[in-house]
């Protein structure tokens, strides 16, 4: 049996998103194309309620209270619910 993979159309969007407790910057990806397709607008995304998190890739996490501490992972989602605010570095 031959496991086939399609690349996902969409947009990536490196972001900068702040917490409570860390300041995290990575790449998000929109799907844009096919059922449930996306608004290419990061604020679309940002605004739907039937995703709760923020799947970012190429990620680094730097915690507020100590910035010495600090951290990377190629894979972090993020729970909207603990978002203060998301910021477009490069669209």
């Amino acid at each position: 049996m031959t496991t086939m993979t399609t690349a996902a159309k969409g947009k990536r969007i490196e972001v900068e998103i702040i917490t409570d407790t860390y300041k995290i910057k990575g790449t998000l990806f929109i799907p844009l194309a096919g059922a449930g397709a996306y608004s290419p607008r990061l604020s679309d995304f940002l605004n739907n309620p039937e995703k709760p998190f923020l799947a970012l890739t190429n990620v680094s996490v730097e915690a507020l209270p100590d910035p010495e501490v600090k951290w990377q992972a190629p894979f972090l989602a993020v729970n909207k619910s603990v978002v203060t605010f998301v910021r477009a570095i490069k669209e």
